[in-house]
C-alpha cells in the first residue's frame, strides 16, 4: 500500500467525521474498497488487503493529529486565506487543506512540498480541480511561515 492510498484514506475519514460520521473502522474499509474499486491515480494496484501496518499507523496518526489540532488548524487556514472564512470553504477543500498543514506542522516524516503536492493530487481527485490554485496559495503560504 502506498502513502497516497493511506492519504487518501485518512481524508475520507476526517470529513467523513467532520461531517458528522464515524470515521472509524467501517469508514477505513469503505474507503479502501472503493479506492481499490476506483483506484488512485499514480498507483497501478491497491492490493486486497487491508491496509497493512505502516499504513494503519499513519492513517491514525494524521485522522487523531488533525481533529486533536483542529481549531489551531483552520485558525491558520483563515489567516491564510485572507478575505476566505473556513465556513466558506467547500468541506472537501478544508479537509484536504486541514491534513496538509496538519503534516507540514506535525509530521516531520513528510516533507513540505510532498505534502502540497499530495494536497494538491487530493483536490484534483476529489475537489474540483478549478480549486487547486485556492489550495496551492494557501498551502504556500504556510510552508513559508513554517520555513521562516
Amino acid at each position: 500500500m502506498s502513502r497516497t492510498t493511506a492519504r487518501s484514506a485518512a481524508m475520507q475519514m476526517i470529513f467523513e467525521k467532520v461531517s458528522g460520521g464515524q470515521g472509524g473502522e467501517e469508514t477505513l474499509k469503505m474507503v479502501y474498497d472503493e479506492l481499490r474499486e476506483n483506484g488512485i491515480p499514480g498507483s497501478r494496484t491497491i492490493s486486497d488487503r487491508e491496509p497493512d501496518e505502516e499504513d494503519r499507523a499513519y492513517i491514525t496518526q494524521a485522522f487523531d493529529g488533525v481533529l486533536s489540532h483542529l481549531e489551531e488548524l483552520d485558525a491558520l487556514i483563515e489567516k491564510t486565506a485572507k478575505g476566505w472564512s473556513t465556513d466558506r470553504m467547500s468541506l472537501v477543500d478544508l479537509t484536504i487543506l486541514r491534513l496538509a498543514v496538519w503534516e507540514i506542522l506535525y509530521n516531520p516524516d513528510v516533507p513540505d512540498n510532498v505534502a502540497v503536492a499530495e494536497a494538491l493530487e487530493l483536490t484534483e481527485r476529489y475537489s474540483d480541480p478549478e480549486d487547486k490554485p485556492f489550495v496551492n496559495g494557501i498551502l504556500g503560504t504556510v510552508v513559508r511561515g513554517h520555513m521562516a
